[in-house]
């Protein structure tokens, strides 16, 4: 071999030394937002109503913080909230960035007239899903999956984060001055005997309400979702993307309506860990809408 050979040899291998090096830091997108691509833009002050304060934006996300960077740095991770009040984007996303795990929250979502601090929390907690929901998960494309499917993130959002989210609350006075779906304070009030589960139950409903409100202003939906009519599509695969309106308010519901202990941490591999499932329960399953059990 001369030596001309042997340089170019070694240039070879520090190049591809380096690109492995650089694809393995690499920023991995995951998600494709909380809700599809869309061109509605709120910029601060637009409207005079409707939507949260930047005090109220501030606290949701001081909150999840307060909440999930401990069992993060426990895993020996970082959290990074993006507190992105002055964009008027109305979305939120997840991404890693190595070791990091990010959500971006923007102002022009906090701003829409149907967002609530309910809604607020739910957006927050759904992207906190895409880091902390487990199976099902979506398969990057150079390999490896971090991020829980959009249906996974929904049901963690109501399963676990909100539960957490809103015990520091004062849920009598709060659900006092709501006015909750019939149906959805029906399935709470059947589903637990201890009224403060009872009432974040239904806080959680109204969550869910208020983001399937948002979801049919983006999509312009003819049709109302409504706690008593569940989507009846059965899926002979799980659907990775965003369900339909119907299809994700039934998610909020049968997270909200699952007794499992919150305690009882989800898997990334066993989606039956910490959830509840068929034909264990008949209640508070994900719904098969977007979930197929036989291929997780």
């Amino acid at each position: 071999m001369t030596n001309s050979t042997l340089r170019r040899g070694l240039a070879v291998i520090a190049l591809v030394a380096t690109v492995g090096f650089t694809f393995s830091t690499h920023t991995e997108e995951g998600c494709h937002g909380f809700v599809p691509e869309n061109t509605m833009y709120i910029p601060v002050g637009l409207y005079a109503t409707g939507g949260i304060t930047q005090d109220e934006f501030m606290m949701v996300m001081d909150r999840i913080e307060k909440i999930y960077k401990p069992e993060v740095e426990a895993a020996g991770d970082k959290l990074k909230i993006n507190r992105l009040w002055t964009d008027g984007t109305v979305n939120a996303s997840a991404q890693r960035q190595g070791n990091t795990r990010v959500l971006n929250m923007y102002g022009g979502l906090a701003r829409h007239k149907t967002i609530g601090v309910e809604g607020m929390a739910l957006v927050a907690c759904h992207e906190m899903g895409h880091h902390n929901a487990g199976a099902p998960k979506i398969n990057s494309w150079y390999g490896g999956a971090w991020a829980s499917n959009e249906g996974a993130s929904d049901y963690f959002a109501s399963l676990k984060c909100l539960r957490l989210f809103f015990a520091e609350d004062d849920n009598a006075a709060i659900v006092a001055g709501m006015t909750i779906d019939p149906v959805a304070k029906a399935g709470c009030e059947t589903q637990y005997s201890n009224l403060q589960d009872q009432l974040i139950c239904q806080r959680i409903t109204e969550a869910g309400q208020q983001v399937a409100n948002l979801f049919m202003d983006l999509s312009k939906d003819k049709v109302a979702p409504k706690f008593d009519t569940p989507d009846k599509t059965v899926v002979r695969r799980t659907d990775d993307s965003h369900p339909k309106t119907q299809c994700r308010l039934d998610t909020y519901f049968q997270g909200a309506l699952c007794p499992v202990a919150i305690s009882e941490r989800l898997s990334d591999t066993d989606y039956k860990q910490g959830s509840c499932y068929s034909p264990r329960e008949t209640v508070g399953t994900r719904p098969l809408c977007w979930f197929f059990p036989g291929n997780n």
